[in-house]
């Protein structure tokens, strides 16, 4: 066992792996040596000192006796003995050496079962699955054969050329783009989509393909990797390491996003040639795949893509991942454990890029964890509950199962400081927890608001009939009683002068039989006669309503009002409003867990921001009402998003079914039910303001600490987004 606290370090005997492989290279106008482990496929980049060290460690030599010769070989550039135990240590970890009581062939099934189990681990994170599938090498030899010459100056010329003049096409009939192909994207779209970005994506990997082989390179295998049970085919093209150039290394990672562009520049010509049709909606699908799609994935340095072997190569860090996470590790232990950090092999602006790397990742790595569980959860209906839970118990559950094993029984060069640990926690613990409990939350209550006119008077129809005249228009002046619109129904009409005419004979009727002293049919003759009087009273009361007056003085508000004028309208059909021009108010629409505070501070003072005035202009409000049921209808159609309002809202018959209604614009309603609220304005504000302006309400002087305000948030945010796909 390798513990430097229970041996003499200097006298151990280690032994190199017999499947590393070195090459040399320059770098930086230096010598390096890139260290390759055939096992596991592992690169690492070494000075000339310590691969002159390592080399000499056979298994026979003690450390010290290496160092010593070390030092004869290169004298002045030889390590001391600090950087040698370091550097054995580092070289330990990762796996280069096998231990002086240990055997190649044990110590080659060790690390086979340990590469199992890893494979195993992966193949159980159902985010995250690799596939591989054969040997292509052969193929690509054939493909290279007659496609490698496109990978020459001249080839690199056309490629400049045709993305160039490409979107150039693109750019100058981009409104047009936009408007036919992104903003007329619908769900059909989705399934064309797919099926180009598979076809690219086999582009794309052959590309790397090809390359790797043109500068003399080998791809051992191919295969798809599963992100989010969605098929990715990828290639293993890592023996581009061995390139000398780091510019070929560099065009090898490239040469799949460079093969989409270019690819999409040829779609920019065809889309802006081609007439409408299939070719123009297909050449489309292909630009929106080919660019953004791609380079949201392929570019992005944090991932273990083509971006990341990119920046890999351009710093000429081999492994920079791990180095990154090894440096983290390191000052994790030095925190928490007390452990010194081994010092970075990388020095000046390369050991600062490491650094910046590790922290960069490791963020990455918790956002994207969190994002890919919360968008499993959403996209497979049921399943991808499942799927969430077993992706955080992989990405979190194993880390902490590796931190306890650790702090149980260390491993073989290091023994844990327990005491420093559980200090360390504590003192972590309790600084969480007083920031959770006495931080205050920020301004946790920003709802949207629309000013409307207060009191607002709807006038309606209240009998059936064809609007026949309109005597008023949008945005007139009237008085109470003022004649608004008249309308027309002749079947009441006529109605009315058959029932007068039966009143009237009625009424003689009733004369002769008094007459005749018949009064058993006079009692008959009169309980007709006062049922048809009352049905005359209420058709005369209809006819009457069959001209609208304005219920109140004020303004008429009605768009597109002579639009009715012909039409058929029924009891209840909202014709027009009327409203006070300085009667206005503030509707907000709060969330439903909002409402319990608002209902428990009635007093509140609340500040409105109005959009189009100046940021730091704010007005004051009070809460004048609160509507005791949530409502998914629209109080004012500026809060709609589908006419550049907040919230999100769709059409009404696509949740609930067609009612059969196909007259005028479809009912919008709002994705998450809200609360409306109405704000009082002072009379100053009242008079500044005009219906329709919008903004948000701002609650500053709610009284919650951190710990609620981000539980509550994270709570809502999950039950939301998994109530629409699970139901729960």
């Amino acid at each position: 066992m390798l513990n430097e606290q229970t041996f003499e370090f200097s006298q151990a005997k280690l032994k190199l792996k017999e499947s590393l492989r070195f090459t040399m290279r320059e770098s930086g106008g230096g010598i390096e040596y890139l260290v390759e482990d055939e096992v596991i496929g592992r690169f690492y980049r070494i000075g000339h000192a310590q691969y002159t060290f390592l080399t000499m460690l056979d298994g026979r030599r003690t450390v010290s006796d290496v160092l010593m010769k070390t030092a004869s070989l290169i004298r002045q550039h030889a390590i001391d003995e600090t950087e040698a135990a370091n550097l054995c240590k580092w070289a330990i970890e990762s796996g280069l050496i096998e231990s002086e009581t240990g055997n190649s062939a044990a110590r080659r099934t060790e690390q086979h079962e340990m590469m199992q189990k890893q494979q195993m681990v992966s193949y159980l994170n159902p985010m995250m699955l690799r596939m591989p599938l054969f040997n292509p090498d052969p193929i690509i030899s054939v493909v290279t054969r007659f496609t490698g010459f496109l990978i020459s100056p001249l080839g690199a010329l056309v490629w400049i050329a045709v993305v160039v003049y490409g979107f150039m096409k693109l750019a100058v009939d981009w409104e047009q783009f936009y408007l036919n192909r992104v903003n007329a994207f619908d769900a059909m779209d989705f399934v064309w989509i797919a099926l180009t970005w598979a076809i690219l994506k086999v582009i794309h990997e052959l590309a790397h393909s090809v390359v790797c082989k043109k500068f003399g390179g080998r791809v051992k295998n191919c295969g798809f990797l599963l992100l989010l049970l969605i098929p990715m085919p990828y290639v293993d093209v890592t023996s581009s390491w061995r390139f000398h150039n780091k510019w070929k290394r560099i065009l090898t990672s490239a040469a799949g996003m460079m093969s989409e562009i270019f690819i999409a520049a040829i779609a920019c010509i065809i889309w802006a040639a081609a007439a409408p049709g299939a070719l123009k909606y297909h050449a489309g699908n292909v630009i929106i795949t080919a660019t953004l799609i791609t380079l949201l994935f392929n570019i992005n340095p944090l991932m273990r893509f083509d971006g990341y072997y990119m920046l890999s190569d351009f710093l000429e860090i081999p492994n920079l991942a791990t180095h990154g996470r090894a440096w983290l590790k390191g000052i994790f232990k030095r925190l928490y454990f007390g452990n010194k950090p081994a010092p970075l092999k990388e020095t000046g602006f390369r050991g600062l890029a490491v650094r910046i790397y590790g922290v960069l990742a490791m963020m990455w790595f918790f956002l994207i964890g969190i994002g890919l569980s919360l968008a499993a959860s959403s996209m497979i209906e049921g399943f991808g509950l499942i799927v969430a839970v077993i992706g955080c118990v992989l990405w979190l559950g194993v880390p902490l199962f590796k931190l306890a094993k650790y702090f149980l029984v260390g491993t073989k060069i290091e023994t844990p400081n327990r005491f420093w640990f559980v200090s360390a926690m504590t003192i972590t613990l309790l600084a969480i927890g007083c920031f959770l409990e006495f931080t205050p939350s920020p301004t946790v209550v920003s709802t949207p608001i629309v000013i409307d006119y207060e009191p607002l008077s709807i006038v309606r129809a209240n009998t059936n009939g064809f609007a026949k005249e309109i005597h008023v228009v949008d945005g007139q002046q009237v008085s109470e009683g003022d004649l608004l619109v008249v309308l027309e129904n002749r079947d009441l009409e006529h109605e009315l002068l058959s029932l007068l005419t039966d009143i009237k004979i009625s009424k003689l009727r009733l004369k002769a039989l008094y007459a005749q002293s018949q009064i058993s049919q006079v009692q008959l003759e009169q309980e007709s006669l006062d049922s048809m009087i009352k049905k005359r009273d209420e058709l005369q009361q209809h006819l009457a309503n069959l001209k609208i007056r304005a219920p109140q003085d004020g303004v008429v508000i009605a768009r597109e009002l002579d639009l009715n004028e012909g039409k058929y309208l029924q009891p209840g059909d909202e014709l027009l409003s009327i409203a006070k021009p300085l009667e206005t108010q503030a509707i907000a629409l709060a969330r439903q867990s909002d409402i319990e505070w608002f209902e428990d501070n009635p007093d509140a003072q609340l500040q409105l921001r109005i959009w189009g005035r100046h940021e730091n202009s704010v007005i004051d409000g009070t809460i004048r009402s609160i509507n005791p049921r949530a409502r998914d209808d629209l109080p004012h159609e500026a809060f709609a998003a589908s006419v550049g309002g907040p919230l999100a809202v769709v059409p009404r018959t696509q949740v609930e079914g067609s009612r059969g209604d196909d007259s005028g614009d479809p009912e919008m309603m709002l994705t998450e039910p809200r609360i409306p609220i109405e704000i009082a304005l002072s009379e100053s504000d009242r008079a500044s303001l005009y219906a329709g302006q919008s903004g948000e309400m701002i609650v500053r002087n709610r009284d919650q600490n951190m710990a609620a305000y981000l539980s509550e948030n994270f709570i809502r945010f999950v039950r939301n987004n998994n109530a629409r796909t699970h139901g729960l």
